[in-house]
């Protein structure tokens, strides 16, 4: 079977990736700056060092592989400044290694807003539609761990914070993990992009709700305002583009006994 790359393979989409690629029979090579811990690692995964910033060790991580999925991201102001230029890296890595066809990891509607985090998505999303290799961008809605991870963040101040007049349309880490797995798998030349979302679109309210009866929390729940009208115009959802299957609750009930996903 043929060689799957995963950049930022020991992140939590590069994880998800790693099993789903493993799951279709590919081999995979999974590289980031640092080797994950013994028992994190995966079991006929191959770890590599590789950055794609700098470029070092990238000719090596990817000699070989087929095909590439990269997942890596760029948290922080510097990281975000870096990131349309490390996926250029990347790519010419790739091109200049044979890889036949590279898919990235980023966001849905991230061209519709001016947040920095999101305008580093745009510019390497451009850098892989100018790329010498086939491409397909695959942008993901709001993993429900985001959603997890700010209710918990709020509880400890006796809150759980929700987004007012805001809907969402949350996906699992693992069908978007399928979704780029599907993308890599695919024969289109040229440059794709498409949009996937959760099962459910619905209040942010409802979210904490569950949230709250899943964790037992008693904290109140509070719709904060947000500034402009990204959310209050629905100009976060991509309508049409469901493809997840497991829905927020599904999500919060596979993760019951894992407090630190939760709480």
């Amino acid at each position: 079977m043929a060689l799957l790359a995963v950049a930022g393979g020991t992140g939590q989409a590069g994880s998800a990736v790693v099993l789903e690629a493993l799951a279709r029979g590919y081999e995979v090579r999974a590289f980031s700056r640092r080797l994950p811990p013994p028992a994190a690692a995966v079991e006929g995964v191959e770890y590599v060092v590789a950055d794609a910033a700098t470029g070092v060790g990238l000719a090596a991580a990817l000699d070989g592989a087929e095909v590439l999925v990269d997942a890596l991201e760029g948290r922080g102001r510097a990281a975000q400044r870096a990131f349309p230029e490390a996926g250029r890296r990347l790519l010419a890595a790739a091109h200049g290694s044979g890889v036949r066809r590279a898919v990235m990891l980023s966001i849905a509607q991230c061209d519709q807003i001016g947040f920095g985090y999101y305008r580093s998505k745009v510019a390497k999303e451009k850098a892989y539609d100018a790329a010498k290799v086939p491409t397909a961008v695959v942008r993901a809605s709001q993993f429900h761990s985001l959603l997890a991870e700010l209710f918990a963040y709020g509880s400890r101040f006796r809150v759980v914070p929700s987004v007012r007049r805001a809907r969402m349309q949350p996906i699992d880490v693992a069908d978007v993990a399928r979704a780029l797995v599907e993308a890599a798998a695919e024969e289109a030349g040229g440059h794709t992009l498409r949009t996937v979302s959760g099962p459910e679109t619905r209040p942010v309210h409802d979210f904490a709700q569950e949230w709250k009866t899943a964790v037992g929390s008693t904290a109140g729940i509070i719709d904060l305002p947000v500034p402009g009208r990204f959310f209050s115009e629905g100009r976060n959802l991509a309508p049409g583009t469901a493809f997840g299957t497991t829905t927020f609750a599904q999500w919060l009930e596979s993760h019951s006994g894992d407090s630190a996903n939760l709480s």
